[in-house]
């Protein structure tokens, strides 16, 4: 496992300093977070090896300024078209900090729970 602080796209882009395939990719309250949702969404797909898997949890809680927001149901529309199955979507409530009921005021987010296999590219096309 490894975490790596920093500009994901610069870093694991095609010809980047930490280019690699992983068999998993794991995106915790992430894919809300960038400026270019399709850019991001390039680079993780070139980061996971054919038969890999994309596990994600987090809310669409998008920046003000970002022109595409996609709702969850296009992300995945997005992501089966380039070549995944879903074997597991649910939503899950979260408290972003302490529990609900434990201090006065607590951010709760609905989120995405979901792991996504990349099809090899013969099934996927």
């Amino acid at each position: 496992m490894k975490m790596v602080a920093g500009d994901m796209v610069a870093t694991y882009r095609k010809g980047g300093p930490g280019e690699k395939a992983f068999d998993c990719v794991v995106t915790c309250f992430f894919i809300d977070t960038g400026d270019d949702l399709i850019e991001y969404f390039k680079t993780i797909d070139q980061s996971i090896k054919e038969g890999g898997y994309w596990i994600n949890l987090g809310p669409l809680n998008y920046k003000k300024e970002l022109r595409l927001k996609l709702s969850w149901d296009e992300i995945k529309l997005v992501w089966e078209h380039m070549g995944y199955e879903f074997i597991e979507t649910s939503q899950v409530h979260t408290s972003y900090h302490m529990q609900a009921g434990i201090k006065m005021y607590t951010e709760r987010y609905d989120t995405v729970f979901s792991v996504a296999r990349k099809l090899p590219k013969q099934a996927s096309q």
